[in-house]
């Protein structure tokens, strides 16, 4: 029996493998492989073969939780490196930081901003999404670009947070240039 040529999906056994200790075992004689071992090996291998044909699955309502600590590390830098290139930084004698950290405590929050440190925080494990992470770091970020020691109290105090005039063009960047950074991120992971 052998394979027509129009068949898809089928691997044609060559003698390379005659011999070979592999999971994936040649039959030549129905000129098919058939697979022998442990199954996640085998789940491992199909996502790699799906991710060589469509690209790595990594999407914008890709879950975080589902996503290894290098990924979620690769995003965070391809999003932050979009900001500075897009957004510029301010001359600050020390440049600022961004951390990937759980929050552990007070009221939940994406992520924020400490003007004293010049650190980014992003919490991962309250970003749902892919799209509200890259969302979470433009936020930050602008927030980085704000005089926030100066001024973020004072306005607080009038305006509140929903109506604070810093949290508003924080959603409003996050808003307007989530796309455009998932494009530039998409480009170098996917």
């Amino acid at each position: 029996m052998s394979l027509k040529e129009s068949e898809v999906g089928c691997l044609y056994p060559t003698d390379y493998w005659s011999g070979r200790n592999t999971k994936v075992r040649p039959f030549f004689h129905i000129n098919k492989f058939i697979f022998v071992g442990i199954i996640s090996y085998l789940c491992g291998m199909l996502n790699y073969i799906l991710d060589m044909f469509m690209g790595s699955g990594l999407r914008l309502n890709t879950r975080v939780d589902n996503l290894d600590r290098g990924t979620v590390r690769e995003i965070v830098k391809y999003a932050t490196q979009y900001c500075t290139d897009t957004f510029g930084t301010k001359k600050k004698k020390n440049p600022f930081t961004v951390s990937i950290v759980k929050q552990r405590g007070g009221e939940p929050a994406y992520g924020q901003y400490c003007p004293y440190d010049n650190k980014l925080f992003i919490y991962h494990n309250n970003c749902p999404t892919v799209k509200l992470l890259i969302q979470t770091v433009i936020h930050e970020y602008t927030h980085y670009l704000q005089p926030v020691k100066s001024k973020y109290n004072k306005l607080m105090d009038i305006y509140g947070y929903d109506e604070h005039p810093m949290e508003i063009e924080a959603r409003e960047m996050e808003n307007e240039y989530y796309k455009d950074c998932w494009n530039y991120i998409k480009e170098i992971l996917c």
